[in-house]
């Protein structure tokens, strides 16, 4: 596997890189091993998931899909 110097230097930053490895052929992501342990419990454990942990994600994640909308303001009039 090569990786580009983006994606070398995004995994040093400790950021997940998306790759197509041909073997598999779908989008898979490329974590450190250390990020990777951080995170584990929550993906393989649901004993002890906690759905709180997730809010600040799913909140950086919508936030930066409004950002990037650009029909968002035409139906902002909609809201309750």
């Amino acid at each position: 596997m090569h990786l580009t110097n983006e994606q070398v230097q995004a995994l040093r930053e400790g950021e997940p890189v998306a790759i197509v490895p041909p073997e598999v052929g779908e989008q898979c992501v490329l974590l450190r091993m250390d990020a990777y342990e951080k995170m584990k419990h929550l993906v393989y454990d649901d004993s002890q998931a906690d759905p709180s942990q997730f809010y600040s994600v799913v909140s950086a994640v919508m936030a930066e899909d409004d950002a990037n909308d650009p029909a968002l303001e035409s139906y902002q009039k909609y809201k309750p």
